[in-house]
């Protein structure tokens, strides 16, 4: 059985507002937009004061592990218009992105629907809301 997602109120207000502003590049993104608008919709989301330091959100900096070959690596959870690939950002909007928000530490996601490479959450390194960022 797969596990909800949490999500903060904050964080859900601005991935809706994302929603009704951003402009989609290509039919994958409309595919995580869907998926993470159904999750949102599907679970309760709950006050910043009250998720788990466990718990990614937006802006959480996180390690994640390579099941295939033990590497791990730092990232960097954004909103589309901060992602970067180059510098470790990754955006809520990618196959990745979308997979680790509102899961927690231990969950495993998988790189891209084509690829076998799965990759586990290690290690929350920041959560905006443990720290007292509520709003960033």
């Amino acid at each position: 059985m797969k596990e909800e997602k949490i999500f903060t109120k904050y964080n859900c207000e601005r991935i809706l507002s994302l929603f009704n502003n951003y402009r989609i590049e290509n039919p994958t993104e409309l595919e995580y937009i869907e998926t993470l608008k159904q999750q949102i919709l599907k679970n309760k989301p709950v006050d910043a004061d009250k998720i788990n330091d466990n718990i990614v959100t937006i802006n959480t900096i996180l390690i994640l592990k390579n099941l295939g070959n033990g590497s791990q690596k730092e990232y960097h959870l954004t909103l589309p218009d901060e992602s970067n690939t180059k510098c470790e950002k990754l955006s809520i909007l990618s196959m990745v992105g979308s997979q680790v928000l509102g899961n927690k530490i231990g969950a495993i996601v998988k790189e891209n629907s084509e690829s076998e490479k799965y990759y586990m959450i290690e290690k929350i390194i920041y959560q905006p809301e443990a720290a007292g960022d509520n709003n960033i």
